[in-house]
């Protein structure tokens, strides 16, 4: 029976929240193996002078835990 483990991360991109968190997993899949799931929390905005500078996803990454 697997067992799985569950982390939360947050991703940070100029573009958009989609590539925020793209830019998470992409940053969790070089150290973590066998990730199976996102699961988004939260989105929001950074602003800055009345702008939206950075876009942010509150993401938890589910992953098989290798036995």
């Amino acid at each position: 029976m697997p067992v799985w483990k569950m982390i939360e991360l947050v991703g940070i991109s100029e573009k958009s929240w989609e590539d925020a968190t793209k830019s998470a997993v992409d940053e969790a899949g070089k150290t973590i193996r066998n990730i199976r799931r996102v699961s988004i929390e939260e989105f929001d905005c950074r602003i800055e002078n009345d702008k939206v500078v950075a876009f942010r996803t509150r993401i938890k990454v589910i992953f098989e835990i290798e036995r």
